[in-house]
This record gives structure tokens, C-alpha cells and sequence, in this order.
């Protein structure tokens, strides 16, 4: 039986080693700009503002002649939840629907800033006209009113942007939907007071 020889050891070569080492270095690198990049993007990931229904009426709303040029005013609370991250609004426009016919609509805002953490108040004041007596839907609406509860729903859109000391972000389609009850005199029902309303992107 031949001698049992240990195999032998290949020691590597310097070029191989510095190769090697270069590699784990690397890697290293990598991993921590990874580690530092997802913090960041945590800490300064975009979340949308928040909207919620303040206020609501339709003063005279009960009168027989119907809504045409009634003034219909609203307040909507704005709130930016990111620390670090301001948005920047262009015009914002609102409309007021009963089902799905168009009780008013207009311009409510000019372009604004709402810094991070920032609270700023939507107050809108359009001009009714829709329904009116001669409208299919006036009989409805008129009924309701009588009975004490009219469901409507105000729509807010507008373009925004996402901003920060180091970068802005695109721009993004933005329309905000609060659903709500008036009371018969046009006035908005106590428990919608406050209430969230639906953010779409």
C-alpha cells in the first residue's frame, strides 16, 4: 500500500488576494449605501396631506325657487403629515354634487405652499345652479329636504408636488371626496362635522 501524502497547500497569489480583498470591500460598501438609502427613503418617503370636512351650508336652501344663485360655502381643513417634506398646490378647484348632477363648481384656491406639519384651511364660496324647479332631480331633492337629510358630496382637485431641500418630486393629479348630509335648512349635519374625507392620486 503506498504512503499516505497529505495534498498539498497552494498558498494564493498576491494579485489573488488584493482581488479578494477589493471584493468583501466592495460588497461592504454596498451593503451600508443600501442600508443608508432605505433609511433615507423611509424617513423621507412622501405621505399625502390629509382632508377633512369643517364646515358646509347652503344658506336658503328650503326656498321653493330652487338652489340657483344661492351662495354655497364650505371650509375644509388641510393637514401635511410629513416632517421634512412641504407640498406645493397650483390652483385648486372644488365642485358640489347631489348624485350625480352639479349643484356648483369653481375656482376656490390660488396656488400655495403647505409646509411640513403645516395646517392651512380650504375656504371655498361658489354659486349654486343646479337644481332648479324645472330639473327632474328638484322633486328629489326638494323631498329630502323637507324630510331633514340631503346627501351631497364635495369634490377638491388640484395638482401637486412634493418638495425638499434636496429634491422635488413630480407632479401628481390629486382630488380629495367628502361626502356629507345637510340638514334641511342647508346646513351641515352634526356627526360629518370633522369628517376624513376620500384622497385619490
Amino acid at each position: 500500500m503506498p504512503p499516505y501524502r497529505l495534498p498539498l497547500y497552494h498558498r494564493q497569489s498576491p494579485a489573488v488576494r488584493c482581488v479578494n480583498f477589493l471584493c468583501a470591500v466592495l460588497l461592504t460598501l454596498l451593503l451600508i449605501a443600501g442600508i443608508i438609502i432605505f433609511v433615507l427613503w423611509l424617513s423621507l418617503r412622501p405621505h399625502r396631506p390629509r382632508f377633512y370636512l369643517s364646515d358646509f351650508s347652503i344658506p336658503n336652501a328650503n326656498r321653493q325657487s330652487g338652489l340657483a344663485n344661492l351662495p354655497v360655502r364650505f371650509a375644509v381643513g388641510e393637514h401635511n403629515p410629513n416632517q421634512k417634506i412641504g407640498i406645493h398646490f397650483q390652483e385648486m378647484a372644488a365642485s358640489v354634487y347631489y348624485g350625480d348632477e352639479v349643484v356648483a363648481k369653481g375656482p376656490v384656491m390660488q396656488p400655495f405652499y403647505l409646509p411640513p406639519k403645516g395646517d392651512t384651511p380650504v375656504l371655498g364660496q361658489l354659486t349654486a345652479t343646479e337644481p332648479t324647479p324645472t330639473d327632474p332631480a328638484w322633486g328629489r331633492f326638494a323631498g329630502e329636504l323637507a324630510a331633514g337629510a340631503v346627501q351631497l358630496r364635495l369634490m377638491l382637485t388640484s395638482t401637486v408636488q412634493f418638495q425638499t431641500k434636496m429634491w422635488d418630486t413630480k407632479h401628481h393629479h390629486m382630488k380629495a371626496e367628502c361626502d356629507f348630509t345637510i340638514n334641511g335648512d342647508g346646513t351641515l349635519q352634526q356627526q360629518d362635522k370633522n369628517k376624513p374625507c376620500e384622497l385619490y392620486f
